[in-house]
Order: C-alpha cells, then structure tokens, then sequence
C-alpha cells in the first residue's frame, strides 16, 4: 500500500490549487488518498475532494498510518533516490518551501533526497512524481 502527506503552501498556491496538482499525478500512479495538513475544509464530506484527507498537523498523520513505513522526502536526507529501497508499504511525507517535517519529527525515519541541478526548485507534487516514478521502474 502507498500513501502520500503533505503540509499544504502558503499563500497564492492555496490548497483548492494545489490540490489539483496532486490529483491527476496521484491517480496516475494508483496513490487513492492524499493525507495533509492543516485542515482547509476542502476534502470530503465539507469540500469536493472525496480523495482527500486533511489532519490538524503531521504528527496526526503518521499516528492514523503506523501502519506504513513513513518515508521522508527532504534534500538534508542522507540516501539518494538513486540508492533508495522503497519499503512495500509506504507513507511518502513531503514539505512545503521554507518547512520540512523532516527536521521537526523525522529523526530515526527511512529519508531519501532528490539530487537536482538547482537544489530546493522541486515543489513537493513534483518531487512526489518523481519519487513515484523511480518506485515503478525499480519494481519492474
């Protein structure tokens, strides 16, 4: 099983927007729910987004999904995407600019990093396309 957290962005890259931006990638890679946080009001049963599941922090959300390994994505882990093993059942945990979860309650989790030309360019849903992309060519 596979599942994707976030922390929504700030500013004009409001939820409604962003969440579109993870929609269409997540189906793609058959990821049904996309958990994150903080609450916007957006997701089902207020919001239209049936796909989506909102918490008041991270904290929350590893706590619903002990059941997956959590996997952070952040540029100051120590493995790279390259090297990485994707454990079988994974909740890939994404930041947003200017805050990672990793920093504030990572510590003694599974991280990877995505080595760019232009470190810190990626926004999460991208960096989240990629992740998703290395896992299906390295379970072919």
């Amino acid at each position: 099983m596979i599942e994707v957290a976030g922390v929504w962005e700030q500013g004009w890259n409001s939820p409604i927007t962003e969440s579109t931006e993870w929609e269409m990638m997540l189906r793609e890679y058959g990821v049904d729910t996309l958990n994150m946080t903080p609450v916007s009001g957006i997701a089902a049963p207020w919001g239209n987004k049936p796909w989506l599941s909102e918490y008041d922090n991270m904290a929350e959300v590893l706590s619903d999904h002990s059941h997956l390994t959590p996997v952070f994505v952040d540029e100051a882990a120590t493995v790279d995407l390259v090297d990485f093993q994707h454990p079988e059942d994974a909740l890939y945990v994404f930041g947003r600019a200017g805050y990672s979860p990793y920093a504030d309650i990572g510590s003694g989790h599974l991280a990877v990093k995505i080595v760019t030309p232009c470190p810190g360019c990626l926004w999460a849903h991208q960096a989240c396309a990629l992740l998703l992309h290395d896992r299906f060519i390295k379970a072919q």
